[in-house]
């Protein structure tokens, strides 16, 4: 009934949004019996007797499969691809759950539903859920008209189909990026650097819950904490000193190619020396994650420099948007996956997986064409080196754009940052108060994934976006719809309104990033571009050091909500200030127009 009404509120909106709903009655769709024989074996599974529990849990789960199929077959119109986005997570935690979706206890309350209903239910609270975080999480309040509860794919089909009418409609809702994924993808050079950054993102976060795993075994409580930040240092302080100081240089000076494959090669190297011993000492560890700082700190200014000779012009938006969507599946599977992993086959077994995805990405890269524009690469002394880095900075410096993007994204940064610890002390004190350990966890869980789910649909969404505003538009709304989110949030103790919160929050947070990424890249000559981005990437470190600095102030001094407040207005700042640094094109006077 959700689907249903937000099918109907689509459909009215398409004339506020000047569409012609006359456009929906001309839609075609192919192999119609598949969508039938879907809906009639949903229908079967509810209403057939409780004595058949399993047949009804099978049939569950096959109307699925058939539903994508039908997708699958009318995948030309546009927007429906979301839709089967939707129906494919819907499939894959339904199926590993016995064919029954799995609800959050915390959302069945908020929806005033039984958590165990003694009956058949294709939703429901199951003890120890697998893939939770994709069940139904999200609930309307029992105060609400039609309250129930929904997942994250079921997000997706609602999405997915008020996009496909808007867009079959003409609405202006909806503005359209049709073929821009595909036509990227279709770039052969792009889809090796893609493929290659998503393996070793997928690899990284196996490995970090590999890592996690390994070190939880030696020690617990404070002294587990401390044992992590110092390998988490470790990591983090090469790659903050090296990108700041040499890594914009190089891949300014170096071809980009030869530099994220000897990056992944050397990364790849460094995690296979984790096999040489039986158990890997916290001096190990540590020095495994300072070579993947410091090589990563190569790594990500090369490609994000390249991406604009690889797409060339009118590209880079989507191929920014797969980029940052492929990162962000990676945060949201990667740990999942290692729990797996780590359970069935033990960490040795995910530091060999991890080792190969790097030389896998290094083979991929390897085999692309990297166009960049010439020039003598000479010598890398010291003085040369020491050369191009003032001249970096003095560029940063004189171009109004890049300093605007560098102040806006470091204030943004600096309440980013907040978000961690202040998320899990709202988790605790706000919306678990009375909770058990286990339950508080779940909850954290599935607020985190909240967020990580808008960002995957907002870097979706970003191309069709760009299309009809200007990137430093996009930037500051999005920055400013962050703002509201968190402002929400501050303002509230209903766990389904933190999860719509963050939902929007992640999307417009993904929105943000493509936009600032593509304004660097299509504004920055291409002889600059690595050491703009190495730049970048020292100011976001920086900020985000003295935003979870200024967080542990914040929570010292303030209650959780003034403290997420307090985050918000620093958001709203940063929008002003980016409306101010950022004005965007000029608009052409009269007299300028030619006719």
């Amino acid at each position: 009934m959700i689907l249903v009404a937000f099918v109907a509120l689509a459909i009215v909106t398409v004339p506020l949004a000047r569409g012609s709903l006359r456009a929906l009655a001309d839609v075609r769709f192919r192999a119609g019996w598949l969508l039938g024989v879907a809906i009639a074996a949903q229908l079967w599974a509810l209403l057939a007797p409780d004595t058949a529990v399993g047949a009804r849990a099978v049939v569950h789960t096959l109307t699925y499969p058939a539903g994508i199929a039908f997708i699958w077959v009318n995948r030309r119109i546009p927007g429906l691809w979301i839709v089967g986005l939707g129906a494919t997570l819907n499939l894959i935690v339904i199926a590993a759950n016995g064919g029954v979706m799995p609800a959050a206890p915390h959302a069945l309350a908020i929806a005033g539903l039984p958590a165990d209903p003694g009956a058949f239910v294709n939703s429901g609270a199951i003890a120890d859920a697998r893939l939770a975080f994709l069940g139904d999480i999200f609930a309307i309040p029992a105060s609400w008209p039609l309250a129930n509860v929904f997942s994250p794919g079921d997000v997706c089909i609602a999405i997915g189909a008020a996009v496909t009418i808007h867009r079959v409609a003409g609405s202006r809702l909806a503005p359209s990026a049709t073929g821009q994924f595909g036509q990227v993808l279709s770039n052969r050079d792009f889809f090796r650097l893609w493929a290659a950054q998503g393996i070793s993102n997928l690899g990284d976060w196996v490995y970090a819950l590999a890592v996690a795993a390994t070190l939880s075994q030696r020690a617990g409580g404070g002294e587990l904490a401390r044992t992590l930040s110092v390998v988490l240092v470790a990591q983090v302080a090469p790659s903050a000193l090296f990108g700041a100081l040499l890594a914009g240089p190089l891949a300014d000076r170096y071809s980009r190619r030869s530099l994220m494959v000897w990056a992944d090669v050397a990364r790849g190297a460094a995690l296979a020396t984790l096999l040489i011993t039986p158990e890997p000492t916290l001096l190990h560890f540590a020095l495994v994650g300072a070579a993947l700082g410091l090589f990563g700190a190569a790594f990500q200014p090369s490609l994000m420099a390249a991406i604009p000779n690889v797409v060339g012009p009118g590209r880079i938006v989507a191929a920014n948007a797969l980029v940052g969507a492929t990162y962000h599946a990676a945060v949201m599977l990667g740990p999942a996956l290692g729990a797996f992993l780590v359970a069935n086959t033990g960490t040795r077994a995910v530091f060999a997986l991890n080792a190969t995805s790097f030389m896998l990405s290094a083979l991929l890269i390897l085999g692309a064409r990297v166009p960049q524009a010439a020039r003598d690469a000479g010598t890398a002394t010291v003085r040369a080196v020491a050369r191009d880095l003032a001249d970096g900075v003095r560029y940063v410096w004189r171009s109004a754009l890049v300093r605007g993007v560098l102040i806006v994204v470091a204030l943004v940064l600096v309440a980013a940052a907040a978000k961690t610890p202040l998320e899990t002390l709202f988790v605790r004190d706000v919306l678990t108060e009375d909770a058990t350990f286990a339950e508080r966890a779940r909850v954290l869980g599935l607020v985190t994934t909240s967020w990580g789910l808008g960002m995957l649909l907002g870097s979706f969404a970003a191309p069709a976006l760009a299309r009809r505003w200007h990137r430093e538009r996009l930037l500051r709304l999005s920055i400013a719809a962050v703002g509201l989110a968190v402002l929400l949030v501050s303002r509230t103790t209903e766990f389904g309104t933190v999860l719509i919160a963050w939902l929007v929050a992640g999307a417009a947070n993904s929105v943000g990033n493509v936009s600032y990424e593509s304004l660097l890249q299509e504004r920055t000559p291409d002889e600059y571009r690595g050491r703009v981005f190495a730049a970048t990437e020292a100011v976001l470190d920086a900020a985000y050091l003295g935003g979870a600095a200024a967080a542990a102030v914040l929570a010292s001094l303030l209650p959780v909500s003034a403290a997420f407040a307090v985050s918000a207005a620093i958001l709203f700042l940063a929008a002003v200030l980016a409306r101010v640094l950022l004005p965007g094109p000029r608009a052409p006077k009269p007299e300028e127009v030619v006719a």
